[in-house]
């Protein structure tokens, strides 16, 4: 029994290392899983495991089968190689959490790597941001988007801030020693704080969207159809002044929709009189339109690595020579991937996600309803999974959801059967 508290504290402390070293200092996250290794080989040989391989770790797997099979039909060897690189984590992850322990996981230690980590991440970028400020540029320029958020992009740095405010207040619910009201306070402040500073439109959309899903469940569950209703008309239009007061956020708001009513009202002139340098709601409409034309020439895909040439190849013949040569992805995860390998590989890799959401109605878990949302909603805005941010994040979150998910439900079921044996 002691041997096994013992590793079990070990499990929890080595995920709150590699979720601390994944947010602070992502380049060492190889390192960090590799060094799960000899903890899984004691681990399994005194008993505390069992190698459990599950359809979630093959289905990860087949989706970077994919990648693996267009890399017979890329033109660039190099591109095509760091991408599988980066992809990596769809055959590492899985595997590493195929290692079940038996007893129940606590999971107090992860959840403090996390928040810590991401304590860490926003004190590193307030001091890149004075840094920057100290050059004579302005605050907006320096406390805000990239300058803000050096290590990660703000799109994904959003996303690492709204899950650890979320587990404040999951750890303060649990009733955590440490996770006083007065610190959940501070830490909802700071991380409301950095939220804004990463100034994405789109993390911003989804917080919104999660915090009015979150409070619209508490107030159904606390007072029924007709109030949840009401308050939710009043914190739809609370949202609406809120964009349209803040001036930073009206402007980006209006910008967006002025671009995308030009667009609608006439897509191939927008996209043939556009010129560049534009705004990043002009790049994203232009980038969308090229990579869907491109992908309905090639739903089957063009091979891993391709995109950029055909997408450069696209932009030039709708008159976006100067675009072109930046090689943007088309800022659409659905689209890069169904570009790439096919509609085929597109459902493959959106597989294993929307697998994972059965163990959100099995368990109630939440959180993985928040990670897996989060992706399947930014993916529309950014092509989340082609930075090691997105796809070491998802893999992971999702892989240690759903196996917290199995582990709640197995030692419950093991706990049943010796009460009944009783």
């Amino acid at each position: 029994m002691e041997n096994n508290r013992l590793l079990s504290n070990w499990y929890t402390g080595y995920l709150a290392f590699l979720f601390l070293v994944f947010l602070v200092v992502p380049k060492l996250t190889a390192l960090a899983i590799i060094l799960f290794i000899p903890l899984a080989i004691v681990s399994y040989k005194k008993h505390y495991f069992q190698f459990k391989f599950n359809r979630l770790a093959l289905l990860f797997i087949i989706a970077y089968g994919f990648y693996l099979f267009y890399c017979l039909y890329t033109r660039h060897v190099d591109t095509a190689s760091k991408y599988l690189e980066y992809k990596l984590s769809f055959l590492l992850v899985p595997l590493l959490f195929s290692f079940v322990p038996k007893e129940r996981i606590q999971v107090q230690l992860p959840i403090i790597g996390f928040i810590i980590g991401t304590f860490m991440l926003f004190i590193n970028g307030i001091v890149h941001a004075m840094t920057c400020y100290a050059s004579s540029s302005t605050f907006f320029t320096c406390f805000t988007s990239s300058q803000f958020s050096p290590i990660h992009h703000p799109s994904y740095a959003t996303v690492f801030y709204t899950v650890a405010l979320f587990l404040v207040w999951f750890a303060y619910k649990s009733h955590y020693k440490w996770m006083k009201l007065w610190l959940a306070l501070i830490l909802s402040g700071i991380y409301l704080l950095a939220i804004v500073f990463c100034f994405s439109l789109a993390g911003l959309l989804f917080f919104f969207i999660a915090i009015g899903v979150t409070l619209s469940v508490l107030i159904y569950k606390k007072w029924g159809r007709a109030v949840t209703f009401i308050l939710g008309v009043i914190t739809t239009a609370s949202i609406v002044v809120l964009f349209q007061s803040v001036s930073v956020l009206k402007n980006e708001f209006n910008g967006a929709k002025m671009y995308f009513d030009e667009y609608i009202d006439n897509p191939k002139a927008f996209v043939q009189n556009k010129k560049y340098p534009m705004s990043g709601s002009e790049v994203r409409l232009v980038m969308w339109t090229a990579a869907y034309q491109a992908f309905t020439n090639y739903p089957f895909g063009v091979g891993t690595g391709n995109v950029d040439e055909v997408l450069t190849a696209q932009l030039t013949k709708m008159n976006q020579k100067e675009l072109a040569k930046q090689l943007y992805n088309p800022h659409n995860q659905y689209l890069q991937t169904g570009l790439e390998i096919g509609i085929f590989g597109l459902l493959a890799l959106l597989a294993p996600f929307v697998f994972a959401l059965r163990y959100f109605k099995r368990s109630n878990n939440w959180l993985l309803l928040l990670v897996v949302g989060s992706l399947l909603f930014n993916m529309l805005f950014e092509s989340m999974l082609q930075r090691q941010s997105g796809i070491v994040f998802y893999t992971i979150a999702t892989c240690f959801l759903v196996l917290y998910s199995e582990n709640i439900k197995h030692t419950n079921n093991a706990h049943l059967e010796k009460t009944e044996v009783a």
